[in-house]
């Protein structure tokens, strides 16, 4: 019973991590070799211009200067969100 009370706290504690930070999204994971990051954060409260320019500036960093988002998806925390990135080059013409 104990294990399940530290579970579901630290859920919140999580979640609530996740909605204090500013702008209400934090970068998760990140996958050199398919030049793509993960973010974590909370559909209500997120800032998305934010997180745009935050993915966008550590993409440039990487040395790509083109972002496509995938898919949205739910976390495996309550009530957030979690959504990929990959950093690609744009074409030239």
């Amino acid at each position: 019973m104990k294990s399940k009370i530290y579970g579901v706290l630290a859920l919140f504690l999580l979640a609530g991590c996740t909605a204090s930070k500013p702008g209400a999204f934090e970068r998760v994971d990140e996958d050199l070799v398919s030049h793509t990051v993960q973010y974590r954060y909370h559909p209500q409260k997120v800032d998305k211009d934010a997180l745009k320019l935050d993915v966008t500036n550590y993409c440039h960093a990487q040395g790509f200067d083109l972002v496509e988002s995938l898919p949205p998806q739910d976390s495996h925390i309550p009530g957030l969100t979690t959504v990929w990135y990959q950093c690609n080059f744009a074409l030239k013409s």
